[in-house]
């Protein structure tokens, strides 16, 4: 085979490996079902939201920490206290917004 034809062979197969790729990254990952850009679960139908369970477990943590707090403070207390702060940020339903409300933990 000539120098000239071996180029244009191997010109050819790069050109086809190119389409090849792109249409593999344009096809997506599962072209059957829907998918989200980030590739996670997209909810297909209604759910149930527990407003009370929510609620609930907001103010346990809530006790928890200030359960905590007041260890720390308690003078009596032997252990040593290291001084830590924690954040925690939690995304609930807009449905729930009047349960927390009625709790007095949507200012909080």
């Amino acid at each position: 085979m000539s120098p000239r034809r071996w180029v244009i062979a191997v010109w050819a197969g790069l050109c086809v490996a190119g389409m090849a790729a792109t249409s593999a990254l344009n096809g997506g990952p599962y072209a059957d079902k829907p998918a989200s850009p980030t590739e996670e679960p997209v909810p297909t139908g209604t759910y149930a939201v527990d407003c009370q369970e929510i609620a609930d477990g907001i103010e346990q943590e809530r006790a928890e920490a200030d359960r905590e707090r007041q260890e720390a403070l308690n003078p009596s207390v032997t252990a040593t206290y290291q001084a830590r702060d924690t954040v925690k940020v939690m995304a609930v339903p807009e449905e729930c917004a009047g349960e927390l409300e009625d709790r007095g933990l949507k200012t909080h």
